[in-house]
């Protein structure tokens, strides 16, 4: 239920005259945002005693003042602002039904439907014509500035404006002033659009003088707002061109008059980080001069949200500077991406401006069937008015039943929600307990592996160890038997000498048994990666494997085994020669007791090559192979098919331990029953002193 339909009417002529007077004031207002300063107006007249036709007109003020709030959605005050003003046409009340006008162009210009807006300036214009406001007629005029510039309409705006200016004489100060302002914007766009450097500065010149002009005039006639605006525009000019100290000096001056958390703050943050990236500029070429004005330019950019004019504004520029200082300052990948934003700026633009339009075109074919209806209107007023009242309940009950299933699925995602919760609980409960079950199954198989190893280690150990002991325990015998004849002193030389020979068998016993327990522990010692203390050394590889093959070379043709070399003349190497030889040494042990253990025969062939970062070994048998449920294992101390005949364990263990662990590269191994072996060595270069 609109205002006037719950408002008394029996009003003096002393209460309608000063009514009037402040609809006036709320008349002369030249932007929707400007009914902010006037919200005391507009308090009193809630309170006063209207009549019909200043109640309806109050209440388009009032959605006037709701459309400049970029909080509430456009589309939500399209239909009020409609209703608002087919009611102050059915009711016969012209001023009334231009504020409405002009209420519903603010909404039509926030939604992008520029055409429209225009069209309901050009009917407000018309009513108020027909009310002999002439002022008030111009104003309409002058208000087709705004919906210019939202559409882009640059070129059209300068040459308007030009137009109008031309007669200042009929021109009241603010509506001069006004189209002043807009003018400079429409150079100051027209600028950021010009390519060429020479057209841009002139376009850059208007647009300082007229905003100079601008604020003069405002300071003039008194216009706080015009001021204000004039202030932030100056702020904003002199940023984009780089002149960084009368940026501030203009914000220092906003700030000053008009304090802080306005609507221009914004736009007044913008201006400060033009400003610090215009400083960045001039205070030096390196990237740390500028990376602080730039990540604060970028992060700016990527908080603006939304779909309201001054956010695209803002984006526009911010996206200009992006492209502009990415391009000076070399970082170009975010000046394409801000030319990428722009151009899908435009395209929305361009396809919003068509969508505007259409719906433009299709408002001007049912035009003529519009002016039927509005004359049936107007000759059946209570009749619409009786279908107005009913369209609102049945859009209440709507609404009701609207807000009934909003509260069943807003149920319903709670509920989901919950789920949700209680899953990623269950979730977390179950991979917590499948991280204590990996960490238990890791200490089953480290406790696993170091009992293998133990055993292992033991079982090598146990026979030379009892070969050690029985030999000592003989030698002891000997040497308590040796005694006890010198003490009867009837020891003879024949017993003598088989004294001695026992004796220095017992001792070769325990000799070949120490030297095999030594052999053993130097072999585990090469698990732990530190099997050597030579010094690093540049040494050729190529040569050290031809070595090697010539001293293998009579073992292996007792065994019938032949080994062929493909290396380089020379492959250098920075690193350790006793170790790789000791590493060729095991490679080759473990063919001749595995890979050839049952058969007489083979061949073995060593491939050595310089890598990109590496030399790599590929050492090739066509031996018996590797079951597939032993290959996971081979490289474990200890693990061995052949434990207590032949192997110990620790070949390819230690193979693993040196070449990874002390070379630092890799160890790979491929094989296959009866396919044979190939295992790859992967050896960085290193660093030569």
């Amino acid at each position: 239920m609109s205002a006037s339909e719950t408002r008394s009417y029996a009003v003096t002529a002393g209460e309608a005259a000063k009514a009037e007077q402040q609809l006036q004031t709320l008349r002369e207002c030249l932007m929707a945002h400007e009914m902010a300063h006037f919200s005391s107006v507009l308090q009193q007249l809630a309170s006063a005693r209207l009549n019909a036709s200043q109640a309806l007109e109050l209440e388009a003020f009032q959605l006037l003042a709701r459309a400049a709030d970029v909080a509430l959605a456009p589309d939500e005050l399209l239909m009020p602002a409609k209703s608002l003003q087919l009611q102050a046409q059915t009711e016969q009340h012209p001023l009334a039904q231009a504020a409405a006008l002009r209420a519903l162009h603010w909404v039509q210009m926030r939604m992008r439907l520029h055409h429209a807006a225009l069209d309901s300036l050009a009917k407000a214009a018309e009513l108020y014509e027909r009310c002999a406001l002439p002022r008030l007629v111009t104003q309409m005029r002058a208000a087709r500035c705004r919906v210019m510039l939202s559409a882009e309409m640059h070129l059209e705006l300068q040459q308007f404006c030009g137009e109008m200016l031309a007669q200042p004489g009929e021109l009241a100060p603010p509506i001069h002033v006004m189209l002043l302002d807009y003018a400079a914007s429409a150079a100051y766009y027209l600028a950021l659009e010009e390519g060429d450097d020479d057209g841009a500065a002139a376009l850059w010149r208007d647009c300082l003088a007229r905003r100079a002009l601008v604020l003069r005039r405002a300071r003039e006639h008194g216009l706080a707002t015009q001021e204000c605006l004039a202030l932030l525009n100056l702020a904003m000019v002199t940023a984009t061109c780089e002149r960084a100290a009368d940026c501030r000096d203009y914000m220092g001056q906003l700030r000053a008059k008009f304090g802080r958390d306005g609507y221009w703050e914004p736009w007044l943050a913008l201006c400060t980080l033009l400003a610090d990236c215009a400083d960045a500029d001039a205070g030096g070429d390196g990237e740390g001069a500028h990376a602080p004005a730039w990540q604060a330019l970028l992060a700016y950019d990527a908080g603006l949200a939304g779909d309201t004019l001054a956010s695209a504004r803002l984006r526009e520029i911010s996206l200009q500077a992006i492209r502009r200082y990415g391009r000076r300052w070399g970082y170009l990948e975010q000046a394409l991406q801000a030319t990428i934003g722009q151009v899908a700026m435009e395209r929305r633009y361009k396809r919003e401006l068509a969508t505007s339009l259409g719906e433009t075109l299709s408002a001007v074919m049912e035009r003529p069937q519009l002016l039927y209806q509005n004359a049936l209107l107007a000759q059946h007023g209570t009749v619409l008015e009786n279908s107005l009242v009913q369209r609102n309940q049945e859009l209440n009950n709507a609404l009701a039943t609207l807000r009934q299933e909003v509260a069943v699925r807003q149920a319903t995602e709670e509920a989901l929600q919950l789920a949700h919760d209680r899953l990623e609980q269950q979730v977390r409960e179950r991979t917590a307990d499948l991280g204590e079950a990996m960490r238990s199954l890791m200490q089953q198989e480290k406790q696993l592996g170091l009992s293998r190893m133990v055993v292992g280690m033991a079982h090598e150990l146990n026979t030379p160890l009892g070969n050690a002991r029985v030999a000592a325990s003989a030698i002891t015998a000997q040497a308590q038997d040796l005694r006890r004849g010198l003490d009867a002193g009837a020891l003879r030389r024949s017993q003598l000498e088989g004294l001695l020979d026992s004796v220095t068998q017992g001792g070769e016993l325990v000799d070949r048994a120490l030297r095999q327990i030594g052999q053993l522990v130097e072999r585990f010692k090469g698990l732990s990666g530190q099997t050597t203390e030579e010094p690093a050394m540049l040494f050729d590889l190529a040569d050290r494997l031809r070595f090697c093959a010539g001293n293998w070379r009579r073992g292996l043709q007792a065994r019938g085994v032949t080994l062929t070399l493909n290396t380089p003349e020379q492959l250098w190497l920075h690193g350790y020669p006793g170790t790789c030889q000791v590493v060729f040494q095991h490679l080759l042990d473990n063919c001749l007791l595995h890979a050839f253990a049952r058969h007489a025969g083979g061949a073995i062939v060593v491939e050595a090559r310089a890598g990109v970062d590496a030399v790599v070994v590929d050492w090739i048998d066509d031996g018996c192979g590797i079951a597939p449920e032993h290959l996971s294992q081979v490289f474990e101390p200890f693990y061995t098919t052949q434990l207590g005949q032949t192997g110990t364990g620790l070949g390819l263990a230690s193979v693993h331990s040196m070449v990874v662990g002390l070379m630092k590269g890799q160890v790979t191994l491929d094989s296959a029953p009866q396919r044979g072996t190939r295992v790859s060595l992967s050896l960085p270069y290193g660093e030569a002193p």
